[in-house]
């Protein structure tokens, strides 16, 4: 097989396809099992028909294209084509067409090596079923009573068919997922690559801070017990203290629900979720424990613990292969953590996984302004590329 490259144009071309499959006028939206979503997949698979390639769409809507035989292990890869809401063209979407482009590629120039699979993964974005829940049902990380029957119905899905999405733990040799970094580490360092070694953990806390409401025109200040004071302390401390950590962990406060919402009346409860993500579980829960005590010992307060996702350690050999590629590449490369959740976080579950970033300009995701340079994207396909490459020759 001749030396194989991947050019822009064909990447371009389907990536602006895609995007055209869109319900919203701000940004980009294919929302989980939304109508757009169905169409982006039944688009992939009529491309990987064409290409002569074994296609099937699994129990949960999945869609796969292997290039090779059926009854081997493969080296898979992929991503997703849903958006968040006024999303934007790259997040997802791109992982799915360069993993197309490689294949058309690879077959074009005769590839006869171990058998390769292109996913496209439904569901990966926040949704009732919860994010990643296409590659978590891959991975067999859904289980028996964490979906209601009632959010199951609205997708006509029932547990059946999500243990039926579920792969052999040998159904792959390996998995490869390109992403847009969706944060500024690359641009700030100047680096083509990111080479990601974990997958942060998520740990949310759920927090109601308890005041008294009262009447905003004849409560004095010094007889207050506002809420929502209470609660601006706890942001502010959150933020400060997680700045001082010498560590990745990051904090952040989203979501804040004041009681009884009125403009002449002192708050007299919040709601607010903290959520701590970072490498390090022990770490996080430590940070967490700060919180805790001092939110126990300034605020009256009650606590609950929320969603709890441990940290996953990427595939080393996964990593060596694409920082082998960049090498032999010349292309600048950089290893680092994602802080955001990935299908390729589920898929560790099955196999061996990684992550290639390419850089997105500002930081800035999940917004219609999310860009890559055609240029960056070139460079991260041809990366993906030769690492399939490299990571077959370790098999063969």
């Amino acid at each position: 097989m001749s030396f194989p490259k991947v050019y822009v144009e064909n990447i371009k071309k389907n990536l602006l396809h895609i995007g055209s499959i869109n319900s919203g006028n701000i940004g980009y939206n294919r929302l989980a099992f939304s109508n757009e979503e169905k169409k982006a997949n039944e688009w992939l698979e009529e491309q990987l028909k064409d290409l002569n390639l074994s296609v099937y769409k699994d129990s949960i809507g999945n869609v796969h294209g292997r290039l090779g035989s059926l009854d081997k292990p493969a080296i898979a890869f992929g991503s997703h084509l849903d958006t968040v809401n006024n999303g934007g063209l790259y997040d997802g979407a791109l992982g799915v067409i360069i993993g197309l482009e490689c294949l058309r590629v690879l077959k074009e120039h005769g590839y006869q090596g171990v058998p390769l699979e292109l996913i496209s993964f439904v569901g990966e974005e926040a949704n009732p079923l919860g994010g990643t829940f296409g590659s978590r049902a891959t991975a067999g990380l859904v289980k028996d009573g964490d979906v209601s029957d009632v959010e199951m119905e609205k997708f006509d899905l029932n547990m059946s068919k999500i243990k039926e999405a579920r792969k052999s733990d040998n159904a792959y040799l390996s998995f490869l997922e390109l992403h847009i970094e969706q944060g500024s580490v690359l641009e700030t360092t100047n680096n083509q690559i990111g080479i990601v070694t974990a997958i942060a953990g998520i740990s949310r806390m759920h927090v109601h801070v308890i005041g008294k409401a009262s009447h905003s025109g004849t409560t004095p200040m010094n007889a207050r017990n506002d809420a929502l004071v209470s609660a601006a302390s706890i942001i502010q401390y959150v933020s400060e203290r997680a700045t001082k950590q010498n560590n990745d962990i990051v904090a952040t406060v989203g979501k804040l629900e004041v009681f009884p919402n009125s403009e002449n009346v002192v708050p007299g409860d919040v709601q607010l979720t903290i959520e701590v993500r970072g490498s390090d579980w022990h770490e996080m829960k430590e940070f967490e424990q700060r919180l805790t005590d001092w939110m126990n010992a300034n605020h009256r307060v009650e606590i609950a613990v929320g969603v709890q996702k441990h940290p996953n350690t990427l595939s080393e050999n996964v990593q060596k292969a694409i920082e082998k590629t960049c090498q032999n590449s010349k292309v600048n490369y950089h290893y680092m953590v994602s802080g955001a959740n990935h299908d390729a976080n589920s898929l560790t579950e099955l196999t061996e996984a990684g992550m290639i970033f390419i850089p997105s300009k500002d930081g800035l995701s999940h917004h219609p302004d999310e860009y890559s340079s055609w240029e960056d994207i070139e460079v991260g396909a041809n990366v993906m590329l030769q690492t399939i490459l490299e990571l077959s020759k370790k098999v063969n």
